[in-house]
């Protein structure tokens, strides 16, 4: 899809112009957002060690519903994949971008550690995107940063090193993903640059997400609103995906422990999918998510900036699973372009 995107604010008129450098004059498209949990249930259910037929139901609804969002991104056919994680390696204030041309990484599952439970993925990484990004953002002022890992930026010869809240979501947008037998290692097998037809950009939340998430939601619904136009004067066909997992307080026996937050904050974030609801995501999550204790919430705010500024009524929105199989919820939903 493409189409003539409104370039409006000092974001908007400096990317039109970086990108012209980067690429023909036609503007691309942000054709859909998704988020995706990062937990070792969803990409092996398998693993999970427990006779409980609920809990092995809602797991393997998770990771099903990863594997039809991972179909849906791949039917969009997309250029890059904006990914934003609250895993990564990350500063303490600023938001940062990874900044090497390769990424690299492996993620292990619950019950079952890495090796040999090893989910690998290879990416390449768009550092003329990261770097136009980064430059526009600082300019208009964010707290943005980027880097590099063992060379120069944008250049180092070694990939960037990835984790769970990167790899997890990539690998089910892995070309011609299938659910692995567990009767096989199939699922295991390195994966490499030909299995992801798609470069890679990553945003990691700053630290301050653990303290500060509520506080930051301006912040977020305004980064969010300028990553829209920057990314919509590119010329890319472009999907954003955001890593992250709900409440982390849903049984006494995990290691948060309980609260009564988490199912409320669960169901709201829920709605937020399923309804397009801006008050469940920013009135009342918001309310909940410092007992609730949820790595996703930065994302999923910074998510609705971009969303609402594209305009509310041009997305299509699916929730395909909300669960919490042991002590940790997980949200697999889509936002597709109409």
């Amino acid at each position: 899809i493409n189409k003539m995107a409104p370039v409006r604010g000092f974001a908007g008129v400096i990317g039109a112009v970086l990108f012209a450098t980067l690429a023909p004059v036609c503007y691309g498209t942000i054709s859909g957002a998704f988020v995706m949990p990062h937990g070792g249930i969803a990409i092996a259910p398998w693993n999970l060690n427990t006779t409980n037929q609920t809990v092995l139901q809602e797991a393997w609804a998770v990771h099903n519903a990863c594997v039809a969002v991972g179909g849906v991104v791949r039917d969009l056919k997309p250029d890059l994949i904006f990914l934003s994680t609250p895993h990564g390696i990350s500063d303490m204030y600023n938001f940062i971008f990874y900044n090497n041309p390769r990424g690299t990484g492996s993620a292990d599952t619950d019950n079952c550690s890495c090796p040999p439970c090893c989910f690998n993925v290879t990416i390449s990484m768009n550092t003329n995107v990261t770097e136009t990004l980064v430059k526009i953002l600082q300019q208009d002022k964010e707290s943005i940063s980027s880097l590099s890992a063992f060379g120069p930026p944008g250049e180092s010869e070694e990939p960037f090193p990835l984790k769970w809240g990167e790899v997890i979501p990539l690998y089910f947008l892995k070309d011609q993903y299938k659910s692995t037998d567990p009767s096989n290692d199939a699922g295991y097998k390195f994966s490499n640059l030909k299995d992801f037809p798609f470069d890679v950009v990553i945003l990691s939340q700053p630290s301050r997400r653990y303290t500060d998430d509520v506080k930051m939601i301006p912040e977020l619904l305004s980064l969010g609103t300028k990553l829209y136009h920057i990314l919509e004067t590119s010329s890319l066909n472009i999907a954003v995906v955001i890593s992250g997992d709900l409440a982390h307080t849903h049984s006494k026996d995990g290691p948060y422990g309980y609260s009564p937050a988490a199912d409320p904050f669960d169901a709201a974030c829920g709605q937020w999918v399923a309804k397009q609801s801006k008050e469940a995501l920013i009135s009342d999550a918001s309310k909940l998510v410092d007992k609730a204790l949820s790595c996703g919430y930065t994302g999923f705010v910074m998510l609705q900036g971009m969303m609402e500024e594209g305009g509310l009524e041009s997305w299509t929105s699916k929730l395909y699973a909300n669960y919490h199989p042991t002590y940790y919820g997980m949200m697999a939903g889509s936002f597709v372009r109409k």
